[in-house]
């Protein structure tokens, strides 16, 4: 991939009424994003164009007014295809609130909801994610903010869900114990440069093994996933107003334009772009 575009048609909002859920609204002509993962549930459809994805090892195509739905963790990129403007609206939600409603629809005792088919046209829905968008980025009554999205989860889960937990990829026996530790060592070890060595000494794997098996677990090699944390940290940063260079220093980047690079590839969207964005 070369060098990420700046793109001025991406907005953020983050709204304090709605807590544990982020929008997107954004235009791609051209390649934007690195393979990533969102620690949230992805919800959201296409205004126009067409972008061709892949998830769980099959390619999804969506084109003008699907619905897309992404569970939490799972590596893809949502890129145009060739000569395609797409433009599209995203909501990231926190799957402990997308489970809360779920537990107001099926009860207590249901398991997460999964979403099979992670393309799906449901015009009803795609219009109450609309009026959702409209109303935050216009900031609207709060009961009118929270009725439609406590309304369109409930439709996309009653819709379009089914309980049960989200895919997971196979994995040899203690394969997770291994991903488990590996994990842990990069969150414990975020802002250093962390060896391949030091890896295989905290998962007790060769390193070919290791990164075979961390790679079948989470889609992303050790040191891309090490980057995707690193941006998750700094976009909270940049969301609580920290500076841009502060905010690259916090997260173990060796300067703002490393900071500025890395974060681009997995969000599309240069920091300052992601901190200045609001709800207005």
């Amino acid at each position: 991939m070369g060098k990420t575009p700046t793109n001025p048609e991406v907005r953020f909002w983050r709204d304090p009424d709605l807590p544990g859920v982020e929008v997107r609204r954004s235009s791609y002509n051209e390649e934007a994003f690195r393979t990533h993962v969102h620690d949230a549930f992805s919800m959201g459809f296409i205004e126009q164009g067409r972008t061709t994805f892949d998830l769980e090892g099959t390619a999804h195509t969506a084109t003008t007014g699907q619905l897309v739905f992404i569970g939490p963790n799972l590596a893809h990129a949502c890129n145009p295809d060739p000569d395609s403007n797409m433009a599209y609206t995203m909501f990231y939600i926190d799957p402990s609130w997308l489970q809360a409603v779920a537990r107001e629809l099926f009860g207590p005792d249901v398991r997460p909801p999964r979403f099979p088919d992670p393309v799906v046209a449901d015009p009803r829905l795609t219009d109450r994610l609309r009026a959702l968008q409209e109303s935050i980025a216009e900031n609207e009554d709060r009961l009118v903010r929270e009725s439609l999205l406590i309304q369109g989860v409930a439709e996309a889960i009653t819709r379009h869900g089914e309980p049960g937990p989200d895919p997971v990829r196979e994995v040899r026996p203690g394969g997770r114990d291994v991903v488990k530790a590996v994990r842990r060592y990069l969150v414990e070890h975020l802002t250093e440069k962390v060896s391949l060595d030091e890896l295989v000494e905290a998962a007790g794997l060769s390193r070919y093994h290791l990164l075979r098996v961390f790679q079948a677990a989470t889609g992303l090699p050790p040191h891309a996933y090490q980057n995707q944390l690193r941006v998750d940290m700094g976009k909270r940063l940049l969301a609580e107003g920290m500076p841009v260079s502060q905010a690259a220093l916090e997260t173990g980047f060796t300067d703002q334009s490393h900071f500025t690079r890395v974060f681009r590839q997995y969000t599309g969207a240069t920091p300052g772009q992601y901190r200045d964005s609001g709800r207005s």
